[in-house]
């Protein structure tokens, strides 16, 4: 599939208004409909003309917590703590993988936060439990994963900063 410019298409469709002598067009929004195969039709995104533009510096932000580093080496008690909040969280701990890194993303729009998603890297398996391989890379094949927080990690007890 191809990124086609559709402003020539467009008026070859015959595309008219009425308006005011010396009026323009400020904005449109054009909704493309194809033929795609022998009884099915496309709907494509809308077309914005001309295109919303959002205000500079754009007021999102994002943060990223880092839970557990690539390798980490972690207390018991962390270990426990950790392995309780993927759990809390719909995550299995025994297939999510040390060898990467978990953690927290959220975004701030206004002062309003929200959307914390954990981004963690799993164990690929097969029906049966059992990790599959990668030739390629010398050891069990892996897959980064993201779910949507339901309960938040408090505090570490055993460290203080």
């Amino acid at each position: 599939m191809t990124d086609q410019k559709i402003g020539e298409q467009l008026d070859n469709l015959g595309l008219v208004i009425d308006m005011e002598d010396g009026g323009r067009v400020a904005e449109a929004v054009v909704t493309v409909v194809t033929h795609w195969g022998k009884d099915g039709l496309m709907h494509h995104q809308p077309v914005r003309v001309p295109p919303q533009l959002k205000p500079v510096p754009y007021p999102v932000q994002r943060r990223v917590i880092t839970v557990v580093e690539a390798g980490q080496l972690l207390s018991e008690g962390q270990k426990q703590r950790v392995r309780a909040w993927l759990e809390a969280n719909g995550i299995d701990p025994n297939f999510v993988s040390t060898g990467g890194s978990i953690t927290v993303h959220s975004r701030a729009v206004n002062g309003n936060e929200g959307g914390d998603r954990i981004r963690y890297t799993e164990f690929c398996r097969g029906e049966d439990g059992q990790r599959f391989t990668d030739p390629g890379a010398d050891g069990a094949l892996t897959v980064e994963r993201w779910v949507l927080q339901a309960v938040p990690l408090g505090e570490d007890p055993e460290v203080t900063l």
